[in-house]
């Protein structure tokens, strides 16, 4: 009697396990962290990017599977290191190739002669009042990049052309991207996407025109990105069909004060110059989405828009009391505090994500990078 009683009971729990298992394969999977896709959107920054390194690292750790990405400037440069280690070696490969980028900054920023010095780490890092800041500044408005750097010497030229195979990446299936530059001569964004994308492309969307010269490509010349999409958010919804962007942004563009000096005023100028295409394009979406949920539009493009999720990884607050200065001081201690930062915030956004009950669906891969 006993034995026929496991039996039975063997039995029952086979049962449950086969409905269970059946179940599974039926619903649609639960928004967990390892194998979600997803498609980022990288702000530049200059040194700020590492911040972004940070979360991109933290998410790759995770298993979080990053499909698309689009960029400007300093987020160009992580975009497109991601992708060539994701071929390489997967997320590890991709974690790797980032710990590379930013490790060989910061040791060419050890030879500049802005760097903080010990007074300038005591205040905090804050160097927008040095004495060597306003200089520096100065010198910019009085001469050309034509002028003192004649030759256009770049060191980031060469980690491009150390480290990234363009033809491998340009072939690629595995992760589309877009990179955005600013033509000169228009003043409009030129989107460059990944059969498209070489080391001048990368260059010239991260190439602030008072430091390097204009960067040729074909017969148009280009600055950074930053100034027209940073980083471009339409099209990365519009060609990749990505459900779920992760913006990682690094600066909000906000104040909590008017600025009164004027090396204040300039600083905040430039912070307006660089959110404002970010600000407008994400206030594009909000219209749009608005617009395909109230059944204005029609069409797969409206069926998209209302079930797309946008979510943001935020390192403004963090960022902000360094001044904007610091954005172009990338010492090496400096950039590996601010890629502890933005892992911890990716490891909010992941805690917050195990949280959620967002169903993931399957059904709707992103397109392959072309």
């Amino acid at each position: 009697m006993d034995n026929r009683s496991d039996h039975f009971r063997r039995l029952v729990e086979l049962g449950y396990s086969a409905m269970a298992a059946l179940r599974a394969t039926l619903s649609p999977a639960r928004a967990g962290p390892a194998g979600r896709r997803i498609a980022v959107a990288l702000q530049g920054g200059g040194a700020h990017g590492a911040f972004t390194w940070g979360v991109l690292d933290r998410l790759l750790e995770a298993g979080i599977r990053i499909e698309a990405a689009s960029g400007s400037s300093a987020g160009a440069f992580n975009a497109v290191f991601m992708a060539h280690g994701l071929l390489d070696g997967g997320a590890d490969g991709a974690r790797a190739a980032l710990a590379h980028l930013w490790d060989r900054i910061g040791a060419k920023a050890a030879f500049s002669p802005l760097r903080p010095n010990f007074l300038d780490q005591l205040g905090g890092g804050n160097m927008e009042n040095s004495a060597r800041v306003v200089g520096f500044d100065l010198f910019t408005r009085l001469l050309s990049p034509y002028q003192f750097n004649p030759l256009d010497m770049n060191p980031l030229r060469d980690l491009l052309a150390e480290t990234i195979d363009f033809e491998r990446l340009q072939s690629n299936r595995r992760i589309r991207l877009l990179i955005a530059a600013t033509d000169v001569e228009t003043g409009h964004a030129r989107i460059f996407r990944t059969r498209e994308i070489t080391a001048d492309v990368v260059l010239a969307s991260a190439t602030l025109p008072w430091l390097h010269h204009a960067v040729a490509i074909g017969d148009r010349h280009y600055w950074d990105g930053g100034f027209t999409a940073n980083p471009p958010i339409m099209p990365l919804i519009e060609e990749t069909g990505a459900r779920e962007v992760v913006l990682v942004r690094l600066d909000t563009g906000e104040t909590d004060s008017v600025p009164l000096t004027a090396r204040a005023i300039h600083a905040r100028l430039n912070q307006i110059m660089f959110t404002a295409p970010l600000n407008r394009d994400l206030d594009q979406l909000a219209d749009l989405q608005r617009l395909a949920q109230q059944g204005a539009l029609r069409g797969a493009i409206a069926r998209r828009l209302a079930a797309q999720r946008l979510q943001v990884i935020e390192g403004g607050d963090i960022l902000q009391p360094y001044g904007q200065f610091s954005k172009l001081t990338p010492e090496r201690d400096f950039l590996r505090d601010l890629c502890a930062h933005g892992r911890e915030r990716g490891e909010t956004w992941l805690a917050a994500l195990e949280d959620a009950e967002f169903v993931v669906a399957d059904d709707e891969p992103v397109p392959q990078a072309t």
